[in-house]
């Protein structure tokens, strides 16, 4: 179904012209010559976009904008001014309005905006309760790119989950997004302006798990100077998020217990007193803890308080329908990072992406396109841009598995700044790359090409 575009303007001879261009744009146009009539149309049509004059006889495009946010917020308004007016038109952006455009105006210039403008509505939909920064690096790592079946009911639970209190567990493996679904989870709740407090469990040795969960007392043990806030008293009103809890010791599981069942805990070397916190658990493993459960190593008790809710991420080689948009949006992504000219895949890449097994989920999909960018002068990625890394059926994915890239990378240009003896312009041809992005993987990579020159 065409866009739905409502246009607001007293002057016949321009509301009519605009009319005509956005129809010939491929929109679906209605008109109101009066605010009156505007608002009518309003409350009884849909709209996507509205294009209204700001200054109206009866009312102003102010008045427009605000009850067109209180039918749909999700609508867009752009305004049209003459200059005189430009200052009430940046008011009017402070009130919510998505643009305005100058009169006198280009057709080709509105009907730009008008798209603009609906893709802004688009994200906004989907969207609305997303603000900070944080979560939009978690947007910059694919978190919303969700074409298949099953990542669009994650997504759907997670919009009813997060503005509740419910401990969630999420589970799947190595690479597939588990830290960025917490991310969603804390920014889509009453808690998204408390602190968001993440723990890799498996990182620390019990001992400092346990100093860095819950904090220490001055000479809790030797080292310890001074008295230590923990991590679950620095989330107090926020949340924190306990990645890979499948590895946590049972003496730290049931400090955790505590927590949850109490909302207090003591800090280690403490003499009794109890500290109160408000925090909400989310927690992640690649494990299952049922099995762990069944074998003695994780308690049956703490599993049933963190899944109240279980999200369990579907690995890339069962989404299939995400890894082409996946892929696109890496590559828009990296090709604004590194100022590539890049727009596309080959078809012979697009096959060579689809058939590969993706055992590193979209960590793996990431990295290649990262690299696939970086190192193509080309505005299409071949498939000979794509170095992609064959795993045997059924091995597993080990934290070091990004590194193995990276080192594919610094062995292709050791050996090409070897055959040539440190000449890096030959090198660059012979590895299909330009100079001054092998110089850049170079010192990247640090690597020190004079020593080939002996070699």
């Amino acid at each position: 179904m065409a866009d739905r575009i409502l246009i607001v303007e007293d002057n016949e001879a321009l509301r009519v012209g605009v009319r005509l261009s956005l129809e010939e744009a491929g929109f679906a146009v209605q008109e109101a010559s009066s605010g009156e009539e505007a608002v009518r149309k309003l409350e009884i049509e849909p709209c996507d976009v509205v294009v209204t004059d700001i200054r109206l006889g009866d009312l102003s495009g102010v008045d427009i904008l605000k009850k067109a946010k209180e039918v749909n917020s999700e609508i867009e308004v752009i305004l049209m001014t003459a200059y005189a007016t430009v200052e009430t038109a940046v008011q009017a952006l402070r009130l919510g309005a998505y643009d305005y455009i100058q009169k006198p105006f280009d057709m080709e210039h509105l009907q730009h905006r008008v798209r603009t403008a609906l893709r802004m509505g688009r994200m906004r939909g989907e969207l609305d309760f997303y603000r900070k920064a944080e979560y939009r690096n978690a947007l910059d790592e694919g978190a919303l790119v969700a074409e298949s079946k099953g990542m669009k009911e994650i997504l759907s639970v997670i919009k009813k989950v997060a503005p509740t209190p419910a401990t969630v567990l999420i589970t799947g493996e190595t690479g597939t997004g588990k830290e960025l679904l917490s991310t969603l989870i804390h920014f889509g709740s009453p808690r998204a302006k408390g602190p968001f407090i993440k723990v890799n469990c498996a990182a620390l040795h019990e001992n400092l798990l346990e100093s860095e969960l819950f904090g220490h007392e001055r000479g809790a043990f030797t080292g310890a100077e001074k008295l230590r806030i923990g991590r679950f008293e620095q989330a107090d009103k926020g949340t924190i998020f306990l990645d890979e809890i499948g590895d946590m010791s049972s003496t730290t599981q049931a400090k955790v217990l505590r927590v949850l069942q109490e909302q207090e805990f003591e800090r280690l070397g403490s003499s009794g007193r109890s500290v109160k916190v408000d925090v909400r658990v989310v927690t992640a493993t690649n494990k299952d803890l049922r099995i762990e459960v069944k074998e003695g190593r994780f308690r049956q008790d703490l599993y049933y308080r963190l899944n109240v809710v279980n999200l369990r991420i579907p690995p890339l080689r069962e989404r299939m329908d995400d890894i082409l948009p996946l892929a696109r949006f890496f590559l828009d992504r990296y090709a604004v990072d590194f100022k590539k000219r890049v727009s596309g895949f080959s078809p012979e890449a697009i096959e060579k992406i689809r058939r590969h097994s993706w055992s590193g989920n979209v960590r793996e999909l990431q990295n290649a396109i990262e690299r696939a960018v970086l190192l193509s002068d080309e505005e299409t990625i071949g498939a000979h841009n794509l170095i992609l890394e064959e795993r045997a059926e059924g091995d597993a994915v080990t934290a070091g598995d990004t590194m193995n890239l990276e080192d594919l990378e610094r062995g292709a240009i050791q050996r090409a700044l070897r055959a040539t003896r440190g000449v890096q312009k030959e090198a660059a041809q012979l590895l299909g790359i330009s100079p001054r992005v092998l110089n850049y993987k170079i010192q990247t990579l640090k690597l020190d090409w004079k020593t080939f020159r002996h070699n």
